[in-house]
C-alpha cells in the first residue's frame, strides 16, 4: 500500500513539473515572441526613420545640386555670351582694319591719279588760280611780286596762301626755285586735297548708300570732267569742296536713336567746315542750311540743343582767333577779312563790276555745266532713295547764290559731291538689276557707263589741253626768253587783266605791267 501510494504521489509530482515546465516554456516563449516584436517594431521604426532621413538629405542634396547646374548653367551663357561680344567685337576690328587698308589703297592709288591730272593741266581757268593763291605766297617768300586790290582793301585772308609758303620755302632753301618745280611744287598741295575729296565722296556714298554704291560714286568723282579741270588747281573753291565733303562725312546728317549727339564727330565736322569758311566765307550757306536742319532734329532735346550750340560757339570762336591772328601776322594789323569779303561782295554789292547774271542761270548754265550727264543719274537716285537732306542741301545751295548778282559756276562747286552721291546710288541700283540678265551686251550699266565715258572724258581733255592754253604757253615762253635775257627789263602785257600767272611763273625781279580793272571803290 504504501509503496503504491508512494508511486501515486510520485506521479502526481512528476505532472505537476511537467506543467510547470510547459507554463515556464510558454512563459518564456511569450517573453521571447514580445521581445522580438518590441525588436522589429524598433527596427521598422528605425528603418523608417533611416528612410525619412535619407530621402530628406537626397531631397537636400538634389535641391542644391539643382542650385548648382543652375548657377553653372547661368555662368555657361554668360561666358558664351561674353564669347560672342568678344568675337563679334573682333570681327569688327578686323573688319574695321581691312577697310581702313582698304582705304589707305584707295587714298594712295587717287595720289598717283591727282598728280598725273595735275601734270595734264596745260591751260588757264581763272584768275583767282593765281592771284588770290600762288601770286600772293610768291611775293611773301621771295618778297617781290604784285598784289591786286583785294589784298590792299584787306577783304581776302592770307589763309589760303599760307598753304603754298612751305612749298616756296623749300624751293628757295635748296635753290631749285629756278627750274620747273617751281610751278608744278605748289600742284602737290592740292594733290593731296582732290585725293581726300575724292575719298571721302566714297566715304560718304559708303555710310549712306552701302559699299557698292561708294564704288559707283568714286567712278564718278574720278571721271568727272569738272573735277578733272577744277580739283588740282591752286584756287580756293577746291579746297573748299575737298573740306566741305569732308565734313558732310562727319556731320551727324540723321538723328541718333538714342536722341543724343555724336559730339565727337560734330567737332571734327565744325572744324573742317570751319577751316573751309577760312578760306571762302560764303561756305557759310552750306552750313546754315546743316545748323537749322540739326536744331529741328534735336528740338525736343534741351540737352541736346544746349550740346550743339556750345560746341559751335566753341568752334567759331577758335576759328575766327585763327583767322585774325594769321592776318594779323601777314597785315600787322588787326583785319576780320571774312566780314570785309561779305561787306565788299554781298553789301556792297562790287562783284557786280565783274559781271551781272539773270536770278536763274545756276538752273540753266551753271548747274547742268558741272552736273552734266551725272544729273540724269543724280534725279533717279534721289527718287529712289530715302534720304533726301543732301539733296535739299544741293537746292538750297543754289537758290542762295541766285539771288548774288554775280555768278560763276565755280561758286557752287562744293555742292558737285552730291551729284556723284547720288549718281551713285543710282547706278548701283541698275547694276543690281542687271544681275538677271544674262547677256553682257544687253547690261543696261554698260550701256551707263559708256554714256558718261564718251560725254565726260573728251570734254575734260578739251578743257584741261585747249581752252584757253594760249596765255599758259604765252608765259612759258616768256619765262624762258628772260632766263637767256639777262638785259631784259619788264614785260608789257596787253590783254584783259588778269589773264596770265604773274610773277609766280616769270620769277624774276622785273617791271612787269598789265592792264588793270580794279573796282571804283569808294
Amino acid at each position: 500500500m504504501d509503496d503504491n501510494t508512494n508511486n501515486s504521489k510520485n506521479g502526481e509530482i512528476g505532472k505537476n513539473r511537467n506543467k510547470l515546465d510547459t507554463n515556464r516554456n510558454d512563459d518564456f516563449n511569450n517573453i521571447f515572441s514580445n521581445i522580438h516584436k518590441r525588436k522589429i517594431y524598433t527596427s521598422s521604426e528605425d528603418t523608417l526613420n533611416c528612410n525619412s532621413k535619407t530621402s530628406i538629405k537626397n531631397d537636400i542634396n538634389f535641391s542644391s545640386f539643382n542650385n548648382k547646374t543652375k548657377l553653372k548653367t547661368n555662368e555657361n551663357v554668360v561666358n558664351k555670351n561674353k564669347s560672342q561680344i568678344r568675337s563679334k567685337d573682333i570681327e569688327r576690328l578686323q573688319q574695321k582694319i581691312k577697310e581702313f587698308l582698304f582705304e589707305i589703297k584707295i587714298f594712295l592709288m587717287l595720289v598717283l591719279f591727282r598728280f598725273y591730272n595735275s601734270i595734264a593741266l596745260k591751260t588757264f581757268f581763272v584768275a583767282d588760280e593765281y592771284w588770290q593763291s600762288i601770286e600772293v605766297a610768291h611775293n611773301f617768300v621771295f618778297e617781290y611780286g604784285y598784289l591786286t586790290w583785294e589784298w590792299k582793301e584787306k577783304i581776302r585772308s592770307f589763309s589760303y596762301p599760307l598753304l603754298f609758303i612751305f612749298p616756296y620755302m623749300i624751293l628757295k632753301h635748296f635753290n631749285l626755285d629756278n627750274t620747273d618745280l617751281l610751278i608744278y611744287f605748289p600742284r602737290i598741295v592740292h594733290v593731296f586735297i582732290a585725293a581726300l575729296c575724292d575719298l571721302y565722296t566714297y566715304k560718304l556714298t559708303k555710310k549712306y548708300f552701302g559699299r557698292n554704291a561708294a564704288k559707283w560714286a568714286l567712278f564718278c568723282s574720278m571721271l568727272s570732267w569738272s573735277n578733272w579741270n577744277i580739283l588740282v588747281r591752286t584756287i580756293s573753291n577746291s579746297i573748299e569742296t575737298s573740306l566741305t565733303v569732308m565734313a558732310l562725312y562727319y556731320w551727324p546728317l540723321k538723328k541718333t536713336k538714342d536722341n543724343n549727339i555724336p559730339i565727337k564727330d560734330l567737332m571734327i565736322s565744325l572744324s573742317l567746315a570751319a577751316i573751309a569758311c577760312f578760306f571762302r566765307p560764303t561756305n557759310g550757306i552750306v552750313w546754315i542750311f546743316l545748323g537749322i536742319n540739326l536744331l529741328i532734329q534735336y528740338r525736343k532735346s534741351l540737352k541736346s540743343l544746349i550740346n550743339i550750340i556750345y560746341h559751335v560757339l566753341i568752334v567759331f570762336v577758335m576759328a575766327l582767333i585763327i583767322t585774325i591772328g594769321i592776318d594779323k601776322l601777314y597785315f600787322n594789323e588787326w583785319v576780320i577779312s571774312p566780314w570785309n569779303f561779305v561787306k565788299f561782295n554781298i553789301i556792297e554789292n562790287i562783284s557786280i563790276f565783274y559781271g551781272y547774271n539773270s536770278w536763274y542761270w545756276y538752273f540753266s548754265i551753271g548747274l547742268p555745266f558741272i552736273g552734266y550727264t551725272f544729273l540724269a543719274f543724280m534725279i533717279p537716285g534721289v527718287i529712289t532713295s530715302n534720304f533726301h537732306t543732301l539733296f535739299y542741301l544741293l537746292l538750297w545751295t543754289v537758290c542762295v547764290y541766285s539771288n548774288f548778282v554775280h555768278k560763276e559756276y565755280r561758286f557752287i562747286y562744293p555742292i558737285v559731291p552730291i551729284i556723284f552721291f547720288y549718281s551713285g546710288h543710282c547706278l548701283d541700283l541698275i547694276s543690281k538689276y542687271d544681275k538677271k540678265i544674262k547677256s553682257y551686251i544687253r547690261k543696261i550699266i554698260w550701256k551707263c557707263v559708256a554714256l558718261l565715258v564718251l560725254t565726260n572724258i573728251p570734254l575734260g581733255f578739251y578743257i584741261a589741253n585747249v581752252h584757253q592754253r594760249g596765255v599758259i604757253d604765252a608765259t612759258n615762253y616768256l619765262r624762258k626768253e628772260i632766263r637767256h635775257h639777262d638785259d631784259a627789263d619788264g614785260i608789257l602785257y596787253l590783254m584783259p587783266c588778269h589773264s596770265t600767272p604773274f610773277y609766280s611763273y616769270i620769277h624774276k625781279n622785273i617791271t612787269l605791267d598789265f592792264l588793270t580793272c580794279e573796282p571804283p571803290i569808294g
